[in-house]
């Protein structure tokens, strides 16, 4: 891996998902164990729930995120994750993960990286934000 550039204010390269998919919810749900039908049944979630159509699951965002960070450090990089979800993801919609450091601290062998994470819809909603602890190995 190359060295990354560790200056609080970077951003991170984004990571955009493109439309979610009922197809790619429905592998989601299964994949979690996660079979609410708020997210797999169409007429559960307009009928009952008084939603226009299935929603995403709020962990898949959190998902994204997690990917956006080992996308930037590698696996195993992430030591800690936490988000709060501030508004249901519809089908269909693209979600829009980026990050930006906040803090380094050197470490044996590498750096602890404080990252801001913001997920949020193609019109700039937001659908979830957090933070994480990245470690980042030293270059050799």
């Amino acid at each position: 891996m190359n060295a990354l550039d560790l200056t609080v204010g970077t951003t991170l390269p984004p990571l955009h998902t493109g439309p979610i998919t009922r197809h790619r919810v429905a592998m989601y749900a299964h994949g979690s164990g996660d079979l609410n039908p708020i997210h797999v049944d169409p007429d559960f979630a307009r009928d009952k729930a008084k939603l226009p159509d299935v929603i995403v699951h709020g962990m898949y965002s959190m998902g994204m995120l997690s990917r956006l960070l080992t996308q930037w450090a590698g696996a195993g990089s992430v030591r800690s994750i936490e988000t709060r979800f501030a508004a249901m993801l519809p089908v269909k919609a693209s979600l829009h993960c980026e990050g930006v450091i906040e803090a380094v601290e050197a470490t044996e062998g590498g750096s602890l990286v404080t990252v801001k994470l913001a997920a949020t819809q193609a019109d700039g909603s937001a659908v979830a934000a957090g933070s994480a602890q990245v470690f980042v190995a030293a270059a050799r």
